[in-house]
């Protein structure tokens, strides 16, 4: 719908003599909308050093620079529509919100005042990135695209399978000399300057000024590889997370499989759930490394498991000269389901009400735990937890086992029974540890009711019985003829 709406704009602005790069806007009007909602993070003098800039990463943007990481044009400077659109949407994966809140004339007035800061980069009129004639995705486009991917090296830095795990990664600085993170390819909801083809597709051909990634129009062999470039990293992943709201336990009646690549685990659907960071309690975590968590699970008679998938660029171990720390996961119970719907604090509970926790940890494998708040954690005694894990390209994938029916102060699945869940995930590589981490507040998992094979047998009888009697009406029919 962006790639429409913006289309529809800037068609409209093209048509107009004078107005196909610029749109007039109130430069003083605008510094009264910048000191309101922009300073904070970009500074009164515009050079990105506000108050709050030494909290956030990537860093606010230096406007005296002049240099815009979105544009759709082939010079440097980006068009007063390039500009509206990013000050609308926001730029995912960042702290710069979607200021669509504010009236469409304070935002173009705010870009107005925004190119203030750099007046003599806007002098001349930029240039529209051309891009080359539009061809449809197929398979065989897919093909080329990952050809492409690999022979001009997008691997280098976005990994493999495209999730930001490149060995390129820990080298990359941005035009300031601040260190800056490639984009994850799987997870296009959080592309900058938009996730539709043409975004994508214009992304390519004119880089991103400020980074790292440069313009590939002419790095690839012919001009059509930059759609099929596009389509290939279309493919890397969903257009949206669809998260879930309910986590739903698949009931089995085979022993369920701790491998986490296996057949039966695939088989099910992933169940997205958002992460954000911990920003209550100190040390607080304002630039998160992991964002979400893909949960399958299942349970039998006897025990429950949980497939728990997320990204992670660095397989971590702890080594306390480099400040690194150990990669983790958690689920997070209340140790008995109050039926009133009573849960303890999200954030691990609290001195009156702890919870209950299933964990895994790299070095040290799948543990129990119950908790009174993040900074009183108690290992259980005899923890029957069992966990395997599989790290790959980027990516984590972890089974967590115990036994259905608790003991002592340890949750217990029932069937049917919504039980509230919390998850909490550190990235040790990023110097997560503690309460610098990714949470959850309170979600709910429900069991499967077990699937009755009575459901395959009355259906036949029922139809026999109807036959039967049928049959009985026609020969009580007969008799009386």
């Amino acid at each position: 719908m962006a790639d429409i709406r913006f289309g529809i704009v800037a068609a409209a602005l093209v048509s107009l003599p004078g107005l196909a790069w610029a749109q007039a806007g109130d430069a003083n009007a605008g510094k009264a909308v910048y000191e309101r909602k922009c300073l904070l993070c970009h500074g009164e003098k515009g050079d990105g050093k506000g108050p709050a800039a030494e909290l956030l990463d990537p860093k606010p943007r230096d406007f005296t620079s002049g240099i815009y990481k979105i544009r759709t044009t082939a010079t440097k400077a980006p068009t007063d529509q390039d500009l509206f659109r990013v000050v609308s949407e926001g730029m995912p994966g960042t702290s710069m919100p979607a200021w669509a809140v504010l009236s469409e004339k304070d935002r173009w007035n705010v870009v107005a005042y925004v190119k203030s800061f750099a007046a003599d980069k806007f002098k001349e009129a930029p240039k529209k990135q051309e891009l080359p004639k539009d061809v449809a995705s197929s398979a065989d486009s897919i093909k080329r695209g990952k050809e492409m991917f690999e022979a001009i090296e997008c691997n280098k830095c976005h990994g493999t399978e495209g999730r930001a795990d490149g060995p390129s990664r820990e080298e990359l600085k941005d035009e300031w000399g601040h260190p800056i993170k490639p984009a994850n390819l799987t997870k296009r909801w959080t592309f900058r300057g938009g996730a539709g083809r043409t975004d994508i597709a214009t992304r390519l051909a004119a880089g991103v000024l400020g980074t790292p990634m440069p313009a590939f129009i002419d790095s690839v062999e012919k001009p059509e590889d930059i759609w099929h470039l596009t389509h290939y990293i279309q493919s890397l992943g969903p257009e949206s997370p669809g998260y879930a709201t309910l986590i739903t336990v698949t009931a089995v009646t085979d022993a369920i499989v701790d491998d986490p690549n296996a057949d039966f685990w695939k088989k099910m659907a992933p169940q997205n759930v958002g992460l954000m960071g911990q920003v209550i309690q100190d040390p607080r975590n304002f630039n998160p490394s992991i964002d979400m968590v893909a949960v399958r699970a299942a349970w039998n008679d006897k025990e429950i498991a949980f497939h728990l998938t997320w990204d992670d660029p660095t397989e971590s171990k702890p080594d306390a000269a480099k400040k690194l720390y150990a990669d983790a996961i958690q689920l997070q119970f209340p140790p008995k389901v109050d039926a009133g719907g009573e849960r303890p604090y999200f954030l691990m509970g609290n001195d009156n009400d702890g919870v209950y926790l299933l964990r895994w940890e790299q070095g040290k494998g799948a543990l129990e735990a119950t908790a009174n708040g993040p900074t009183k954690i108690n290992a259980v005694t005899g923890s029957e937890a069992s966990g395997k894990a599989v790290y790959q390209n980027g990516q984590y994938r972890v089974v967590i086992k115990r036994a259905r029916v608790g003991r002592e102060d340890r949750t217990t699945f029932q069937p049917g029974v919504f039980t509230p869940v919390a998850f909490q995930a550190w990235d040790g590589g990023a110097g997560e540890t503690g309460t610098k981490m990714s949470l959850t507040s309170w979600y709910y998992l429900r069991l499967e009711e077990p699937q009755s094979n009575r459901r395959f047998v009355i259906p036949p009888v029922v139809a026999l019985l109807t036959l039967a009697a049928m049959v009985l009406v026609v020969r009580v029919a007969n008799r009386r003829s």
